[in-house]
């Protein structure tokens, strides 16, 4: 299922106890990220676990994001370049179960969100490499 316009305006969105906006986008088969911003950048956290994406980029201008949620996904491939430009305050990426399998991945990872302190990576093949550390 593509993420459309109609799709954005009727995901589920709530407060969490600490007062950040949050869009559900779990589970909808989505392939590619399109369209958000639709969203006009009113979210802190957007969620994207369980869908089809095999890619983080395509992203527009959202200064107050700051967690992305995308366990359960295929993502083997980052935009840094996408991510440093359009989402700078981004501090907390979730990519467990995904098909991260080499250090460039990482690196682009990080030169694109600048801000990061959290990043989860369990379940993905990078994990099983020798010189790879659990913190």
């Amino acid at each position: 299922m593509r993420l459309s316009a109609n799709i954005l305006q009727s995901a589920e969105q709530r407060t969490d106890p600490l007062g950040s906006r949050e869009i559900l986008l779990r589970s909808l088969a989505i392939p590619t990220i399109e369209h958000l911003s639709v969203t006009r950048d009113q979210f802190d956290t957007i969620d994207l676990s369980n869908n089809h994406l095999t890619r983080l980029e395509n992203f527009p201008r959202l200064e107050r994001l700051s967690c992305l949620y995308l366990g359960g996904n295929g993502i083997n491939y980052v935009d840094g370049k996408n991510l440093k430009k359009n989402c700078p305050g981004v501090t907390t990426v979730i990519l467990s179960g995904n098909g991260v399998k080499g250090w460039n991945v990482i690196g682009e990872l990080g030169s694109g969100c600048p801000k990061l302190d959290f990043l989860s990576l369990v379940g993905n093949p990078v994990t099983k490499n020798e010189t790879f550390r659990f913190f």
